[in-house]
């Protein structure tokens, strides 16, 4: 159900055959060339090497040099001088057609938009001016002349109907590709580049083109693969890398990947426009106001004109919560196009990010009242009514939107989500204050603890917040990852496990995948109330550490243990003015979840310190419109940089024991090309040495690390950062005795730690020593009895040796420590039955409907728990869901029921279960007999 190319819902164009060629193929043209001066230096153009590039062309005296260095100079962002270059290469007819052209194209650079169209007017009238007649379409539509754009775009479709551009012809192909995408035709754009890539897979500007289409459509596995096969020809193409940072935001708002391509493609441009207004989203979505302000300008300092930069601009002060600024930036970009109805568009983009999802919904209609034919506006408002559980007027939105777009990924997925999977296989009920949504076969297993547990939840949330969100709230459960993530964004991989849109929670069911679904049910519900308290302000930092606190309050087991993640971050996460970027600019998942835990930690200090009233007027502070800094001070009475070295110092206090738990933290060393900088300026610096070599082996580059790890040990022995990075590729290697040296320099020098001894039990598994190994582990979870894998290795151990306590203990650390194992905790489960330990059963029994509803056995085991608590009514529903999940061997299940009836009195139903046992195992007719004499 998912789109993965555009299908051919109406004619391909046809192809025929006449061919006109244009004087210079530009942006990677593929065809050979001989071995001249100007053709080494255009192929090297194609290639991107534009330094080697222009060298050359300035060598050359002729016209088609001259223009070739226009292309350079405008491709690296020098408009000024590639506009008089082309002008210069204009006085000789056999090029005066593509430099005027090339020159338009540099005035529009610059956002001198009359100077840009009378340059294009002079020569798209030519019958050869093909590119000529695309950039006069893209610039008329930016002015907001869209009858005119349309007559001359029709063109090149007429161009290629009548055969003057062939289907041999790879760059008059993408113009018309280019023209059909302007005209709202994406499938004649999708025909046509396709054809354009046959013809002239290498050749660059189509495949950035087809890219931009793809992306248009949220098609990002398709845009990356064409931005890939852009970068493979020309490596250092700034569009290309600006394009792979846009598809990186999409796809998995990956700041520090965009962030790096963003940096590719401004150091070769610095004036791409484009890449500063990307920079300045990534600041929004920050909340760093002056510093997407000071990109903004960076881009309008280029192009004064650039509707997207205004419109991002407008974005700011909408974030901000300037009103009249606001308005006053909606002018400025209305003045310049009243047609351009994107811009509510780009607005709502940050509104969402921002959770303002009514907003995102009048941002949508007011984009409709400038253009009601614009499908993305409707496919805004469609998705974003269904955020706000207004299905009915969703649903009739996004079928607009279809109706005029049949390639929006994300309006397909959806529209087809709700015809193919949600109607025929979900069940939508009311189960006050919330409606439900699950599968029909799951709801139920789970319908009775998922009302229990969200009404548990809500009922002390009201109490502690003094607050009642807007009801009905909305919990979407959905039993496939896929299902869940196009309900959620449209498209297929949003990488989470439940979302909040302040109305409407959507989640994965168990069936979607080994989580504890109460945990992240009530995370999300916390987040209902810090929506709506917030009016859709609060920031990311704050209600996700909020969240965090109340699922701990809800349930103990559901506390993360981050500890020694947050010892080795915390002089390096941000400060809290700053910590949304924490989230956003994460390098890795273990990044993620330190920024989840270390808000959690700073919330859980602000409710002790201040008391959790005072939390609470932070949510209604944000809510009025104030500024975070301006929100603590007012609730708190410490101003936000206070609370932020207060926090930290209290940390710091808390985990002080962690400083005898020695660690190398990767993460401090990704600055690779800095610390060779060190190197070289330190040469005899043993600590500059071993801190490249972790930076390198960061990277992947062992053979690196090795060498500047051996050198920081030769300047110091005991180095113990080059110590544990040439233990770990000792390791890699399974050279035992060497990383036996390197643990045992480590431990002898003072710097043994938890990572320390997991190397050592790894030594000694490998020389099969099972008994130092035991000892490794058991010291690791001395040191940090808090981390898993030394619990794993145990559990493992004691499974080998079949020592029955170890494994008890071992399995109880995992499954206190982590609430989403399923193995774990039904192999606990099974051992503390066999054990008849009936108190510990029941004490982690209740996990089992939390982490796997399904499992009929461990339903079965925690029903004999309650069974011998003396709680045969409690025992006897959870039987009963033990038969409903289909246990594979229900006859002892149909006997622990009797048991239960019978303690109820319920003689003649205990008859009728003794009878299915017996029926399913006939073994157990003398156990039934003992349960129910005749």
């Amino acid at each position: 159900m998912i789109v993965r190319s555009m299908p051919r819902t109406r004619r391909a164009l046809s192809a025929l055959l006449v061919l006109v060629a244009i004087s210079l193929a530009p942006l990677g043209a593929a065809q050979e060339r001989p071995a001249t001066p100007l053709a080494d230096a255009l192929r090297a153009l194609d290639r991107g090497e534009y330094g080697t590039a222009e060298t050359a062309l300035r060598a050359i005296a002729s016209p088609e040099a001259q223009l070739a260095l226009a292309r350079v100079l405008l491709e690296t962002g020098r408009h000024d001088e590639a506009q008089r270059s082309a002008e210069t290469a204009a006085r000789s007819a056999s090029s005066r057609i593509a430099a005027r052209t090339l020159a338009g194209e540099a005035h529009m650079a610059r956002g001198r938009l009359d100077e840009a169209q009378r340059v294009l007017e002079e020569v798209a009238s030519e019958p050869i001016a093909h590119r000529a007649r695309v950039m006069l379409g893209r610039l008329l539509l930016r002015r907001g002349r869209e009858s005119e754009a349309r007559t001359v775009l029709m063109r090149l479709v007429r161009a290629y109907n009548d055969g003057t551009i062939t289907s041999r012809d790879g760059e008059g192909l993408t113009y018309v590709g280019m023209a059909a995408a302007m005209l709202e035709s994406p499938h004649d754009a999708n025909d046509a580049f396709r054809e354009a890539t046959r013809v002239a897979r290498d050749r660059v500007e189509t495949q950035l083109e087809w890219a931009t289409l793809f992306l248009s459509k949220f098609d990002l596995g398709h845009a990356d693969e064409c931005v890939s096969d852009a970068l493979r020809v020309s490596p250092n193409h700034p569009r290309a890398h600006l394009l792979r940072a846009r598809i990186l935001l999409e796809q998995s708002f990956d700041f520090a990947g965009a962030e790096r391509e963003l940096s590719a493609a401004l150091a070769v441009d610095p004036n791409l426009v484009a890449a500063h207004v990307t920079r300045a989203g990534m600041a929004l979505r920050d909340v760093d106001i002056a510093r997407a302000d000071a990109h903004l300008d960076a881009a309008l300092a280029i192009d004064p004109n650039d509707l997207e930069a205004l419109s991002v601009r407008a974005a700011v002060r909408f974030v901000e919560g300037n009103q009249s600024a606001f308005d006053a930036a909606v002018r400025a970009v209305l003045d310049r196009n009243p047609r351009y109805a994107e811009l509510y568009s780009i607005v709502a983009d940050h509104a969402d990010w921002e959770h303002r999802y009514p907003d995102v919904v009048e941002l949508a209609r007011r984009a409709l009242r400038i253009d009601p034919e614009d499908a993305r506006a409707h496919a805004t408002l469609g998705l974003n009514l269904l955020r706000m559980g207004e299905e009915e007027d969703g649903l009739a939105a996004l079928r607009e939107a279809w109706r005029r777009d049949r390639f929006d990924a994300r309006v397909f997925n959806t529209l087809n989500l709700w015809d193919d999977v949600i109607t025929p296989h979900y069940e939508r009920f009311d189960a006050r204050p919330f409606v439900l949504r699950m599968h029909r076969e799951e709801r139920p297993l789970i319908e009775g603890a998922v009302t229990t547990t969200l009404r548990g939840a809500w009922d002390d949330m009201r109490r502690r917040y003094r607050f009642t969100p807007r009801q009905p709230v909305h919990i979407e459960m959905f039993a496939s990852s896929q299902h869940f993530s196009v309900r959620t964004s449209g498209l297929p991989n949003a990488g989470v496990q439940g979302v909040c849109f302040g109305q409407v929670v959507t989640a994965l069911s168990p069936r979607g995948g080994a989580f504890d679904w109460g945990q992240i049910t009530t995370h999300e519900l916390a987040h209902v109330f810090h929506i709506q308290l917030s009016r859709n302000r609060v920031p990311r930092w704050f209600t996700e550490g909020l969240a965090e606190h109340e699922t701990v309050m809800a349930r103990p087991e559901w506390r993360r243990e981050e500890d020694h993640r947050l010892w080795l971050a915390l002089d390096r996460l941000p400060p809290v003015r700053d910590l949304n970027s924490a989230f956003t600019h994460a390098r890795s998942a273990e990044d993620v979840m330190t920024a989840y835990y270390a808000s959690s930690r700073l919330v859980g200090y602000m409710v002790d310190r201040f008391g959790f009233d005072r939390v609470v007027a932070m949510l209604r502070g944000w809510g009025e419109g104030r500024s975070s800094a301006d929100v603590v001070q007012r609730a708190l009475g410490v101003s936000i940089d206070e609370l932020d070295r207060e926090w930290r110092v209290h940390e710091r206090t808390r985990l002080a024991a962690r400083a005898r738990d020695f660690a190398v933290d990767f993460g401090r060393y990704l600055d690779v090309e800095g610390l060779r900088a060190r190197v070289r300026s330190a040469p005899r610096d043993a600590i500059a040495h071993a801190e490249l070599a972790a930076g390198l082996a960061a990277h992947g580059d062992v053979a690196g690390a090795t060498q500047s790890a051996i050198e920081a040990i030769r300047i110091d022995p005991h180095q113990p950062i080059a110590r544990f990075v040439l233990a770990r590729t000792s390791l890699a290697r399974r050279d035992a005795a060497e990383l036996d040296t390197h643990i045992a320099d480590l431990i002898a020098s003072g710097h043994d730690g938890y990572e320390v001894r997991l190397l050592a039990a790894q030594s000694a598994l490998a020389r099969r020593d099972t008994t130092a190994a035991r000892a490794a582990l058991d010291a690791a979870a001395s040191i940090d009895p808090e981390r898993l894998d030394a619990w794993h290795g145990l559990a493992q151990l004691a499974e080998s040796s079949q020592d029955a306590a170890l494994r008890r203990r071992a399995l109880e650390r995992i499954v206190a420590l982590d609430q989403h194992d399923r193995g774990a905790l039904a192999a606990l489960m099974q051992t503390l039955h066999e054990a008849g330990a009936w108190d510990a059963l029941l004490a982690v029994g209740p996990r089992v409907v939390f982490v796997d509803p399904e499992n009929g056995r461990g339903r079965w085991l925690h029903g004999e728990a309650l069974l011998h608590a003396g709680r045969a009514r409690d025992a006897l529903a959870e039987l009963d869901l033990a038969l409903a999940a289909e246990v594979e061997t229900p006859g002892p299940v149909h006997l622990a029921r009797a048991r239960a009836l019978v303690a109820l009195r319920r003689a003649r139903e205990a008859r009728e279960s003794l009878a299915a046992a017996i029926a399913a195992e006939p073994a157990l007719a003398a156990q039934a007999a003992a349960v129910l004499p005749p």
